[in-house]
C-alpha cells in the first residue's frame, strides 16, 4: 500500500454546540470558559461511503495512556493543543495511505465504550449575574464543600476560576466532514489544521437540572448550576492561518427597524481561509438575561425569537456569495425551525434569515470580540 506523509498537523483555537434549554430566563448567562478539559483518546481521518460509513481510516493520534482521566486536554490552551499536534506520528508528521479522505473524528473514550458511559470533563471560568438582588460574580471551584462547583467571588476577581467537574458528561465521538476532501498522494505532503473555538460555549442558570446533558445541578433543578457542550471540530486542509469572525444575532419577525439587540439569542461564527474567503460557519444559542425565547423546535417569542440555532451546518449547503459572505443551512430534515442564511456577510449587518418550514425573520448580526 502506498503512503504519503500528512504534514503540519496542528490545532488552532472546537466550535461547540450547546446543551439546550427551552428558553432564556432571568439570571441566565453565557460565558467563555478560561479552561475546558476533555479526554482525547484518538483522532482518526476517514474515507466514507454515501451513507457516511468509513471505508478506510488512518489513525492520526492515540493517547499513550489507558484511561480517559489520563488523556485530558485543555482545549482552551494553545500550548496543550500544540503538544497534542506534535504528538501525532513523529514531530507532528504521520504516514497515511494514499487516497481521498473526507472526515475527521475525535474519540473521547476508549474503544468499545458506549455513548452512555460516563466520561471525565472539567471546566473553569467566571461570570456575573446582574439581575440578582445584588449583582453577583461566580467562579468555578474545585472545593468539594461547594457541591455544584460554583462560589461567589468579588467582582474584580481575576483568578479565572478553578477546574471543576462537569456533571452528566458521557462518551462521544465527534465526526466532522471536511469542507473539501483531502487527497493524499504518494508525492505531495499535505497540511491538516484543526481549528477550535471556546467562545461562549458554557452557560449558567438559576435552575439547572443535573439530568441535563453536560450540566451540573441539583436533580430537581432548584439551584444555580453550569452547563457545557461537547466540542465540534473544524478540520482544514492546506490552511495554516485560518481566521474566525464571531457574531451575536438579534431578530424581529416583521420589521428590521424594530430589532432590539438586547434580545439577541444566537451566536454565529464564520471560519475563513488565509485570504478571508469563508469556508464554513457554525451556530449555537446565546443566552443572556434579556434574550428572546426560542428552542430547537419552535420560537416562543413570535416577535423577537427568531429561528433555532441548535443544528449542525450542512457541508453541502455552504457557498461563498458575490460579496464574500456565506450561504449555509443548519439542522436536519426534521428540524423545521432551523436557520438558513442566504448571505451572511462578515461585518455588522442587517439581513433576512429563513427556516426549513418557510418562515422568515429580519436579523441584526453584530461582531463580538474573541
Amino acid at each position: 500500500m502506498k503512503h504519503s506523509r500528512l504534514l503540519g498537523w496542528s490545532f488552532g483555537a472546537v466550535l461547540c454546540s450547546y446543551a439546550s434549554l427551552g428558553a432564556a430566563q432571568p439570571g441566565e448567562v453565557s460565558f467563555t470558559p478560561t479552561g475546558l478539559k476533555l479526554s482525547v483518546m484518538r483522532i482518526v481521518l476517514s474515507q466514507t461511503d454515501e451513507h457516511g460509513n468509513p471505508t478506510a481510516q488512518a489513525v492520526l493520534y492515540t493517547c499513550p495512556h489507558a484511561t480517559e482521566e489520563e488523556c485530558l486536554v485543555d482545549v482552551t490552551s494553545q500550548s496543550e493543543l500544540d503538544a497534542l499536534g506534535a504528538a501525532v506520528g513523529t514531530g507532528g508528521e504521520t504516514e497515511v495511505n494514499v487516497g481521498s479522505y473526507d472526515t475527521v473524528s475525535l474519540e473521547m473514550c476508549a474503544a468499545g465504550k458506549p455513548g452512555g458511559t460516563a466520561a471525565p470533563g472539567y471546566v473553569r471560568g467566571t461570570f456575573t449575574v446582574d439581575s440578582e438582588s445584588v449583582s453577583t460574580t461566580y467562579a468555578t471551584t474545585a472545593d468539594e464543600s461547594y457541591p455544584l462547583g460554583l462560589m461567589e467571588v468579588p467582582h474584580d476577581d481575576a483568578s479565572g476560576g478553578e477546574f471543576t467537574a462537569i456533571g452528566n458528561w458521557g462518551c462521544s465521538i465527534k465526526t466532522v466532514r471536511l469542507p473539501e476532501p483531502v487527497e493524499i498522494t504518494e508525492e505531495s505532503p499535505t497540511d491538516l489544521t484543526v481549528v477550535m473555538d471556546a467562545s461562549l460555549i458554557a452557560f449558567s442558570t438559576p435552575n439547572v437540572s443535573g439530568g441535563m446533558g453536560g450540566c451540573r445541578g441539583l436533580e430537581n433543578g432548584s439551584a444555580r448550576g453550569i452547563c457545557v457542550s461537547y466540542p465540534s471540530v473544524a478540520p482544514l486542509v492546506g490552511e495554516s492561518e485560518p481566521s474566525l469572525d464571531r457574531f451575536i444575532v438579534a431578530h424581529h419577525h416583521t420589521d428590521a427597524a424594530e430589532i432590539d439587540d438586547s434580545k439577541a439569542n444566537a451566536y454565529v461564527v464564520v471560519l475563513s481561509d488565509t485570504h478571508g474567503t469563508p469556508l464554513t460557519a457554525f451556530v449555537r444559542p446565546y443566552y443572556s438575561e434579556t434574550s428572546a425565547q426560542t428552542s430547537s423546535g419552535m420560537s416562543y417569542d413570535m416577535t423577537y425569537g427568531g429561528p433555532a440555532y441548535y443544528g449542525e451546518t450542512l457541508v453541502e449547503s455552504i457557498a461563498v456569495t458575490s460579496d464574500n459572505g456565506i450561504s449555509f443551512t443548519t439542522g436536519g430534515s426534521l428540524d423545521d425551525n432551523s436557520a438558513i442564511f442566504e448571505n451572511f456577510t462578515l461585518d455588522d449587518h442587517v439581513g433576512e434569515v429563513t427556516t426549513r418550514d418557510g418562515d422568515s425573520w429580519h436579523y441584526h448580526a453584530f461582531p463580538v470580540l474573541p
